[in-house]
Parts: C-alpha cells; sequence; structure tokens
C-alpha cells in the first residue's frame, strides 16, 4: 500500500471525525443549556450511539462475506449523515413538541451509531488487509491523526459559523457537512479498492463461505488465542480509559475549585497530550531521512515496537491516574494538575498509537482467511461495550461513594486508582498477546510503501 492509499483511507477517517462532533458535542451542549433539558437525556443519546456500534461485528463479517470493503464504507457514511442531520432536526422539535422530539433524537442517534459502524469497520479492515506488516503501526497512526484533526477543525469552525445560535442555521451547517464528508469520501475511496486487489501487495485471500453463518464466523475468529485475548485487553484498556472521561473534569471543578473555563482548559491539555503522543509514536515507528532527492523511510525496530508502545502506554497511563489521586488527597498547586493531565494524554497517545497498530497487525494475521472485518468488528464492539459499561459505573461509584464517605477527594481518588489497576492490569495482558519478533536491523520499508 503506497503512501497515497493511506492518506485517502485517513480522508475517509476525517470524515467520520467531522460528523460526530455536532451530535456528540454541539447538541450535547444545545440540550443542557438552550433546552435546559436532564444532563441524563444528551448522556442517554450519546451512550445510545455507543450501544449500536455493538453491530461493528456485523459490519465486519458483512464486508468479509460479500470481499467489498467500499461498499459498506459508503454505505456507512451516508446512514452517519443521515443521523446527523435528523438528530439537529430534533432539536427544535424538542423545544416545541418534546415526545416526537425526543422519539427522532432517539431514532437519529442509533442511525449515527450504525453509520460509524458500517464505515468504520471495513475501512480498518480495508488498512488492516493491503498494508504490508512493518506500515501497519503508522498506518494506523496516520489515519487516527487524521480523525483527531476531523473533529478539532469541525469542532473550531461550526463554533465561528454556528454564533450567532438559531435553529435553522444548526440544521443548515449539519446538511452542508453531511453533503461535503459523503462526496470526500466517495472521492477517496473510488477505484482505491480494486487498485489495491491488483497491486503487488495483495495477500492471496480465501472468501468466507455465503454456507458460514455470522455466528460461525465469530466462533471461528473467537477461538484464535491472539484474538481472543486481544478482546478482553480492548474491553479492559478502553473500560479504565472511559471510566476517568466523564469524572476527571467534574474533579477539577470540586477539589481543586476549577471554573468551566478552566476544567475545559483541562480537557484541552489532555487532547493536545495525546496529539503529540501518537505524532511522538509515528516519528518512533519511522524515522525519516532524505536521500537522492526522495524521502525514505527506515524501520527502526526498537522503537518501531507496537507491542511495546502499547505496553509503555498502559503502564504510564496508569502511572498517571496515580498521581491525579494523589494530588487530589494532598490539595497540591492547581497547575501542577495541568502538567500531570497533559503528561496522561502523551500516555493515552502512546498508548493509542501501540494498540491500532496492534490491531491491525492482528487482524491480518492470517491474511489469507478474509477475516479481517470479523476481527476488526469483535474489537470495535468490545471497545464500545467497554466505554458504556465504565461511563456508567465511573459516574455510579462516585455517587455510591460520595453517599459513604464525606471526603471528594478520596471519593475521586478510589475510582482514579480503580481504573489505573485495570490499565496494570491491561499492560499484563497486553505482554501475552503478541510474542517478540526476532530483531531485522535495517529492514527497509521503502519498497512497501514507494
Amino acid at each position: 500500500m503506497n503512501w497515497l492509499s493511506i492518506l485517502r483511507l485517513g480522508l475517509v477517517q476525517l470524515c467520520i471525525g467531522s460528523s460526530v462532533v455536532i451530535p456528540l458535542s454541539t447538541l450535547n451542549r444545545l440540550m443542557k443549556v438552550e433546552l435546559a433539558l436532564p444532563a441524563t437525556i444528551a448522556g442517554f443519546l450519546i451512550a445510545l450511539h455507543y450501544a449500536v456500534q455493538l453491530t461493528r461485528v456485523n459490519w465486519g463479517y458483512l464486508s468479509d462475506k460479500t470481499q467489498n470493503r467500499t461498499q459498506w464504507i459508503i454505505f456507512g457514511m451516508l446512514i452517519l449523515g443521515i443521523g446527523g442531520i435528523l438528530a439537529s432536526i430534533s432539536i427544535p422539535l424538542i423545544e416545541s413538541r418534546f415526545a416526537q422530539g425526543i422519539m427522532l433524537a432517539i431514532f437519529s442517534y442509533s442511525l449515527i451509531g450504525f453509520g460509524v459502524g458500517a464505515a468504520g469497520t471495513p475501512l480498518l479492515a480495508l488498512l488492516a488487509s493491503y498494508s504490508s506488516k512493518s506500515q501497519k503501526g503508522f498506518a494506523a497512526s496516520i489515519t487516527f491523526l487524521m480523525m483527531i484533526l476531523g473533529l478539532a477543525i469541525t469542532g473550531i469552525t461550526v463554533g465561528i459559523i454556528l454564533d450567532p445560535y438559531s435553529h435553522q442555521k444548526l440544521i443548515q451547517i449539519t446538511s452542508s457537512l453531511a453533503a461535503i464528508t459523503n462526496i470526500i469520501s466517495f472521492l477517496s475511496l473510488r477505484n482505491l479498492e480494486k487498485s489495491l486487489q491488483n497491486s503487488s501487495y495483495n495477500p492471496k485471500r480465501e472468501s468466507i463461505s455465503s454456507n458460514v453463518s455470522f455466528i460461525e464466523g465469530i466462533k471461528k475468529v473467537w477461538m484464535e488465542r491472539e484474538a481472543r485475548l486481544f478482546t478482553i485487553f480492548i474491553f479492559i484498556s478502553m473500560g479504565a480509559f472511559s471510566m476517568q472521561d466523564p469524572i476527571l473534569e467534574p474533579f477539577a471543578g470540586e477539589v481543586f475549585g476549577f471554573a468551566v473555563g478552566e476544567s475545559t482548559k483541562l480537557d484541552g491539555f489532555h487532547k493536545i497530550g495525546t496529539l503529540i503522543g501518537i505524532i511522538s509514536i509515528v516519528l518512533c515507528l519511522a524515522k525519516f531521512r532524505i536521500g537522492y532527492g526522495s524521502l525514505s523511510i527506515v524501520k527502526n525496530d526498537r522503537l518501531g515496537s507496537e507491542r511495546l508502545w502499547l505496553i509503555t502506554g498502559c503502564l504510564f497511563s496508569a502511572l498517571s491516574l496515580f498521581i491525579i489521586a494523589f494530588l487530589g488527597l494532598t490539595f497540591t498547586e492547581p497547575g501542577i494538575l495541568n502538567l500531570v493531565v497533559f503528561f496522561f494524554g502523551i500516555s493515552n497517545g502512546v498508548f493509542t498509537a501501540g494498540i491500532l497498530g496492534t490491531m491491525l497487525h492482528l487482524a491480518s494475521k492470517g491474511s489469507s482467511d478474509n477475516k479481517e472485518g470479523t476481527r476488526m468488528g469483535l474489537w470495535g464492539a468490545a471497545q464500545a461495550y467497554a466505554t458504556m459499561i465504565a461511563v456508567f459505573f465511573s459516574t455510579l461509584l462516585v455517587d455510591i461513594l460520595g453517599l459513604m464517605m464525606n471526603s471528594l477527594p478520596s471519593v475521586y481518588g478510589i475510582v482514579f486508582l480503580t481504573a489505573a489497576s485495570f490499565f496494570i492490569a491491561s499492560a499484563y495482558l497486553g505482554s501475552l498477546i503478541i510474542k517478540r519478533d526476532a530483531p531485522k536491523p535495517n529492514q527497509n520499508i521503502l519498497q512497501s510503501v514507494s
């Protein structure tokens, strides 16, 4: 797979990220502030979109069976766009006719979840199918970076255009965004899969028999030791990551006295750290050098290990959460919390790059069996399920411990330490998933990417 192909798939990831900004961020704020709805309503809708993503395994299986991943990606983007438009329409409808608006919102967020799963799972499977072993970590990191870029660009742009706010402007922006992302995705994918199938890097692939049922396909993947361990790893590690997400800003506000703007900046420090972490791993996975007027890329085996960064990211994420819990108990200078959260973001970035690279590596482990989509779907479903449970569990734990204890720092500290322990368990599981390969110094990947 050449760099242009990777960037084209990355553009689709960028479009997926752009498409979820308004439903998961802007509409959340509109429901809570402008419409004065209980926070649980927006929380339920966001959780619903994750719940529907449990169907990822179905989309992955279908993309394997049909041997045409592009059609499912395009279908997913279309459903995602329609869901986003309907979600925006639900806002003024909730204001005038509450029951009908809520029903439309539930339907809309279900479509959004379906769309993300249908587009995202076959896309990652396509990347796993045709990227070489030496490319996988780098390719995964690049495409994820582009997704984050889509989130950032869309968030800033929509924020500027939407002010001053009106329902009509919201619907117009959402509709335009849906059209733009679908057009870009279609053009990026046009003839791409066909060209990859005809390329020099095209492993001989077995089709999934039409007689093999969905359940049988899942059972076969689950019987694979590495796939099974990685599924458990995904569930525990993403659960650890998601546990802190809904409580970090309330913790900063209640324990350190952060204002709303200050706690929002705290999330910004985390996101910037995450980007730096991912970019650092990209640079470690491949070192760049100029030679003979062209860019060549040489694999760095010592630093280019997805396994190494997966374990390192988990351990440093655990360390960060331990420090955050300690800071709350000692009432340290608030500025230090910003620094630790920034380091936590870097650790999460390292963890993310490692997990994505490992995911692509394992998905194509048996590249001839054409089950990349099924594996990706299984892991995507595990991530969605873990996120739902972890978000609910952490907030419930804070409420229960708050009734039992008088010390808010201790309450939050227990939750952070619980998440840290899950990260440590994840690091151990990560060490069992992929066996260390024998080093191959000066392994040149120029041939695979040029």
